[in-house]
């Protein structure tokens, strides 16, 4: 067996799971693991930010474009804090990270002799954020903790894991035995409740498919599809999975998505009529569901990797754990060439309850529908798009029509700013080919706003889109609905954001109607470099014409 470092020891471990981008800073803890990665340029591409927030972000939003998992480098207690709100983003939305960040020296871990960055407890500080952590005790150990990080991402609801090394472990030397990915074991659905699941869908004149946040992380999209079509089940998509049925499909009746920031959405009534729902790879989060009245159907067949959240908010009749693409794929089989293709009728119940949407979505949001539309129509169909917690962001929810997985990412599971720049450069370095647009805010953009020169440095090249109205724009509508115009601490001093970016070499442009948006994104499309759109909203977003 070769004789490597600790640092060496990663470099290669990472290598062996097929990982080839890193995102973080360098640090004194962590000098021995970049010299290791110097020799390794060519394999691994290292994307150094400007703090480990927004690197988190960078990993997530690769991590939701890509499917592979983003992977943040960081060190020892205040850079490892500083990823938190990145990871609990992650944990809270169903997206894989695999953070490496070291630890104080062997001899002070857990001494509370104040060594440079001893943190009291750092595996409990990020316990509450990550599927599994460890803190990794010789060089001999490393390989075999990220063959079990990458196993758990596979096999497992998506999510974060932390590996912890101590820092004078990355120079020490031993024989190491590189080990390659073992084979995942999916989870199948036991085939006895798949049967149940079956004979349910069988039975249904009225079945609808709600497809969740698995299902866009881990595939399935095209086994649900063919599953829909055979059934002729409406579908419907959660929080966090919008794209991953095509929304354009006959059979799409869009997000389940509605009330409080989504406006009002028929279907949110209308699934409750239905006598099936097969719920497959949603928690059924409920902010987005009980929490603002979604109605199911009691007859529910709920298919989750994670068997905590099965029947957490809506009773199961049927509850089946285990990976919702393989389970389609039993239903599949156990269909076979059976005609059980469900009514013309309820066909043309489904197309006119989406007519009566779209209906809905002119009557009450025409701007936003009008900005989202004319947004669609100047990009390309691959284009992915990145949001921030802002007012656009729930209004793209409905009114931009998403027709692939991965192509719409926002901090939909914890709902924190500052999410839609940073995810923007990582979803832009995992899909160069694919024109990546950021839809934000002017506060939630400041949030991370100094990644402006990792862009510049690395050659990352999105499109910027900032919608300025001088505020924190929800806070204050709900403010002044409240508190009958009560306004504190809502209004904000910016920023020239043009001359913000023209100080990193970046061009900008200033725009206030729907028509100037259009035209910009279309020349900002064909130049494919990196570009900020300032979009003036003094009135808010709504009054965008």
């Amino acid at each position: 067996m070769p004789l490597m470092t600790g640092g060496q020891t990663i470099a290669e471990s990472l290598k062996a799971q097929d990982v080839d981008t890193i995102f973080g800073i360098i640090s004194v803890h962590t000098l021995d693991l970049f010299d290791a990665l110097f020799d390794n340029q060519d394999s691994l591409r290292f994307i150094g930010g400007r703090l480990e927030l927004g690197c988190g972000y960078m990993a997530d939003g690769y991590s939701r474009a890509t499917g592979k998992p983003g992977v943040l480098l960081t060190s020892t207690g205040p850079g490892a804090a500083d990823s938190m709100g990145a990871m609990g983003e992650a944990y809270f939305s169903s997206s894989s990270i695999l953070q490496v960040t070291t630890n104080v020296e062997r001899e002070f871990v857990g001494s509370n002799k104040l060594a440079t960055h001893e943190t009291k407890d750092q595996l409990g500080m990020f316990r509450a954020v990550t599927d599994w952590n460890a803190m990794i005790g010789d060089v001999e150990a490393i390989p075999d903790h990220f063959v079990e990080a990458f196993r758990r991402f596979q096999e497992r609801r998506p999510r974060p894991i932390e590996l912890e090394v101590p820092t004078d472990m990355l120079g020490e030397r031993a024989e190491v035995e590189i080990l390659r990915p073992r084979e995942p074991d999916i989870p199948q659905g036991d085939p006895a409740m798949v049967e149940r699941a079956l004979q349910v869908m069988l039975k249904a004149e009225r079945p609808v498919i709600v497809v969740g946040e698995e299902v866009q992380s881990q595939g399935g999209a095209a086994e649900v599809i063919e599953l829909a079509e055979k059934l002729g089940a409406a579908v419907v998509t959660t929080d966090g999975a919008k794209g991953a049925f095509p929304e354009s499909h006959p059979l799409s009746l869009g997000p389940a998505l509605g009330r409080r920031i989504w406006g009002e959405n028929p279907a949110q009534d209308w699934l409750g009529s239905c006598d099936v729902a097969l719920v497959l790879g949603s928690a059924l989060a409920y902010r987005s569901t009980v929490g603002v009245d979604l109605k199911l159907p009691e007859n529910l067949v709920h298919v989750l990797l994670d068997e905590e959240y099965i029947g957490k908010n809506y009773p199961a009749a049927v509850a089946i754990t285990g990976n919702s693409r393989a389970v389609v794929s039993q239903l599949l089989q156990g269909i076979g060439s059976r005609d059980v293709e469900s009514s013309a009728e309820y066909r043309q119940e489904v197309a006119a309850l989406k007519g009566q949407q779209y209906q809905v979505l002119q009557d009450t949001w025409g701007n936003e529908l009008r900005t989202f539309e004319a947004i669609r129509a100047a990009t390309p169909d691959n284009t992915i798009f990145t949001l921030d917690a802002t007012v656009p962001a729930s209004r793209a929810a409905r009114c931009l029509t998403i027709d692939q997985p991965r192509q719409f990412m926002y901090p939909w599971g914890w709902a924190g700013l500052g999410f839609g720049f940073p995810s923007a450069l990582g979803a832009k370095v995992g899909k160069p080919e694919c024109p990546v647009v950021c839809i934000t805010g002017d506060g939630g953009f400041q949030y991370n706003a100094q990644e402006l020169a990792t862009a510049v440095q690395y050659g990352i090249n999105p499109i910027v889109v900032i919608f300025n109205d001088n505020a924190w724009g929800v806070l204050k509508g709900y403010q002044s609905a409240r508190f009958n115009d009560r306004l504190m601490g809502t209004d904000l001093v910016n920023p020239d954001f043009i001359k913000l970016f023209d100080s990193y070499g970046i061009a900008g442009t200033r725009v206030s109607t729907v028509e100037g948006l259009s035209k910009a994104l279309e020349q900002a499309v064909r130049a494919d470099r990196v570009q900020l759109i300032e979009v003036e909203i003094p009135g808010g977003f709504g009054a965008l014409v």
